[in-house]
């Protein structure tokens, strides 16, 4: 496969020039984007992790002319990883609410550029009039952003873009310091191009508020998730009463009822430590990972005898979902 640039025809690399021919600039030093550019990107995290925590894209809270003082930029991190089917770039954005893949295809390697500037300039200019019309991300909202596993660049690429920046040279001059070699690969998608398969799509809803529409498998996961989270919450007013319970006591009988007071004691530490445990396993959960915590949520929900009549019910739905093919295909 023809090279990005220089030597490197890999992902990032090819990434990295599909950007700055989409007109992005590059803002490793300055973190800032030059005006009349829709974005930039700084290359600082990718050249000093190897690649592991991606290239941060950084786009100006701007749109129709007008800034969400507010926010003034967002940063939206694009890290390699791998889905079913195949390589993909994921990118994402708490504080925009936004999470996509975009697949990485080795024989149109700069068309995952192409998809990505496609979605963020759709996309960004709608999130801004959404907030410039009073509109606010909650803080699940934020938390609700999954993480990605993120795979690597080679160490040659991330030593000469982390050498580049030492010497201030900016990587949108590629072209004019004679690094893009090479045939001129075949241009991305344009404007009402579809999506690559495995994407998952961001869009507005009816109310123009911007919304993300989750992979299966992960959206099958978040009801559940939502109720095994308030059987937990059940479990700590359950403690909450015991300690009542010990006042009362205490203030009618004294110390006559010694078993009482040091059960209610001891059933209050246990619903303590089991929250905290449990709490765990339910944001494992709600995004799809790990093996041991989503059980002990599960199974916290449904064997405690304080509310394991509702629980049971609860634990049964979010052990069948978790064990859901759709759900397995996706975990991680």
């Amino acid at each position: 496969m023809t090279a990005a640039f220089s030597t490197f025809s890999e992902p990032f690399a090819w990434l990295i020039r599909g950007m700055v021919e989409y007109g992005w600039r590059d803002a490793t030093r300055s973190r800032i984007v030059p005006q009349g550019a829709f974005g930039g990107f700084d290359l600082s995290l990718l050249a000093s992790s190897q690649g592991r925590d991606g290239l941060v894209l950084l786009i100006p809270a701007v749109a129709d002319g007008r800034r969400c003082h507010e926010d003034e930029s967002y940063s939206f991190e694009v890290q390699l990883t791998r889905n079913d089917a195949g390589a993909c770039f994921a990118v994402r954005s708490p504080d925009c609410n936004y999470i996509q893949e975009f697949s990485y295809d080795e024989s149109n390697p700069i068309w995952a550029a192409g998809y990505i500037h496609q979605a963020l300039t759709e996309y960004v200019p709608e999130f801004v009039r959404w907030r410039l019309s009073g509109g606010e991300l909650t803080w699940a909202q934020r938390q609700g952003i999954p993480t990605v596993e993120p795979e690597p660049c080679s160490a040659s690429l991330a030593t000469w873009l982390g050498e580049q920046s030492r010497l201030h040279r900016s990587l949108d001059q590629g072209p004019q310091q004679g690094w893009w070699i090479g045939d001129r690969p075949t241009a991305g998608p344009t404007s009402g191009a579809h999506a690559p398969v495995g994407a998952i799509a961001s869009m507005g809803n009816a109310a123009g508020i911007p919304t993300q529409v989750q992979p299966e498998g992960l959206r099958l996961l978040q009801k559940p998730a939502t109720a095994l989270s308030t059987m937990i919450w059940v479990h700590a007013m359950a403690a909450g009463c015991a300690a009542l319970n010990i006042i009362s006591t205490l203030a009618m009988f004294g110390g006559k009822r010694p078993f009482a007071v040091v059960a209610s004691v001891l059933f209050i530490a246990f619903v303590a430590t089991m929250t905290w445990l449990a709490r765990r396993g339910v944001e494992e959960y709600r995004e799809g990972r790990g093996r041991l915590w989503p059980w002990v949520a599960i199974g916290y929900a449904g064997l405690v005898p304080v509310c394991c009549f509702g629980g049971l019910p609860v634990a049964i739905w979010a052990g069948m979902r978790w064990q859901d093919e759709r759900v397995k295909a996706f975990r991680r």
